[in-house]
């Protein structure tokens, strides 16, 4: 076990206030579910034989761009870029509730499209 740093025990003490620590699980779930998206639009890139040159050509973006998304440690892409993304790797997205979570007695309306990639 490493040795806590002094920004590991500032840290503690804010997880102990509440409203912190509740902003901070909102901020880290958004995070996480960034990443995860987009390590799952790169599995498909890789799974599709496609090269980051290729995927930018395809989505009419610099290389550079798409090296920078698919190696930063916190990406953080615009949705714009995310769909064509997923357009381009033949995906789209699709808005379905959290687990344990329901919509609520309201429908969905269909027109309503955005956050989950799956397969077309």
């Amino acid at each position: 076990m490493r040795t806590k740093t002094s920004f590991d025990r500032f840290f503690d003490k804010q997880m102990k206030d509440r409203k912190f620590a509740a902003a901070y699980r909102k901020a880290r779930a958004e995070v996480d579910a960034t990443d995860k998206l987009i390590r799952a639009l790169d599995a498909v890139r890789v799974l599709g034989g496609i090269s980051k040159a290729d995927l930018a050509r395809k989505i009419e973006a610099k290389p550079e761009i798409l090296r920078r998304l698919f190696t930063a440690e916190q990406p953080n892409p615009t949705l714009n870029t995310v769909i064509r993304l997923a357009t381009a790797l033949g995906y789209h997205l699709k808005l379905v509730p959290n687990d344990g979570h329901r919509a609520g007695s309201r429908a969905v309306p269909r027109v309503a499209a955005a956050h989950h990639v799956r397969q077309r």
